[in-house]
């Protein structure tokens, strides 16, 4: 019987992740193995959700995505020269995934570990200054100033215009509740039409549309970072089910990623 694409990527990425725990735990595991895992455990958490309806598990995995991230930042920190394109925040996919299963603290290690500027070649300078600004309000909500340059540097460069993720982030920093709720939606409309148009591409893969096409993580994360500002997003959101909302990660030790 024919698997669904759900069920392919619980398959698939179970074996991605099982292959790649086994050669770290044989020594012979590389960058690209470690950034594996963190993707590996994000699209399983998102399995755990949708098919089997397990928020909690769906929690741990994401948690367990972030601290292999945060191993891969310490192991390279140890390296010289440091490998570039994997440490790309904006190609970071374990610091949103700890930040969305309420895991703040192994976020705010991964932020204090990522890199401060941009890697020209290797990332979109507007997608790394959004994810930069969420490390930053995380990891140093007091320093307004710093947070603003930030936003001021995203502004100059799209030249003015208004952004959805932009204006999310402004609501944030202003601790505007009515403009986050605003932003928010904003941001999942804008979501949405580009999965739309990702279905169209050449390609298109039907396993990650089954499973981070249907769960937002990005606005999750922006979620869990209005609340730890004390501000309350809207109960009923597309992209973000309630059981995602709700599911909570249990404290773990930094080394849980080595056990699936």
């Amino acid at each position: 019987m024919r698997l669904d694409p759900l069920e392919l990527a619980q398959e698939n990425y179970g074996y991605q992740l099982q292959r790649a725990l086994q050669l770290v735990e044989e020594g012979d595991g590389i960058d690209q193995d470690f950034a594996t895992i963190t993707f590996s455990y994000r699209i399983l958490g998102i399995c755990a959700l949708l098919q089997d309806l397990n928020g909690e598990q769906f929690a741990t995995l994401l948690c367990k995505s972030g601290l292999a991230r945060l191993n891969l930042l310490r192991r390279a920190a140890a390296e010289v020269p440091a490998p570039g394109p994997l440490l790309a925040i904006s190609k970071d996919t374990g610091f949103v995934a700890a930040l969305a299963a309420g895991d703040l603290d192994t976020a705010h290690l991964i932020a204090s570990h990522s890199p401060k500027t941009f890697a020209q070649g290797v990332e979109y300078e507007e997608d790394f200054l959004f994810f930069h600004f969420q490390q930053r309000l995380l990891s140093t909500p007091g320093d307004k100033t710093a947070l603003q340059d930030i936003l001021d540097r995203w502004t100059r460069l799209v030249k003015g215009e208004p952004t959805a993720y932009l204006a999310v982030c402004e609501a944030l920093l202003d601790m505007n509740e009515d403009a986050f709720c605003a932003g928010l939606d904003a941001v999942l409309e804008t979501r949405k039409a580009n999965i739309q148009q990702y279905r169209k591409q050449l390609d298109f893969d039907q396993e990650i549309d089954a499973t981070e096409g249907k769960v937002y993580l990005n606005g999750l994360a922006l979620v869990r970072l209005a609340q730890s500002r004390k501000l309350a997003a809207p109960e009923r959101l597309d992209l973000i089910p309630r059981l995602a909302r709700e599911a909570s990660c249990r404290p773990m030790q930094e080394d849980a990623w080595l056990r699936p």
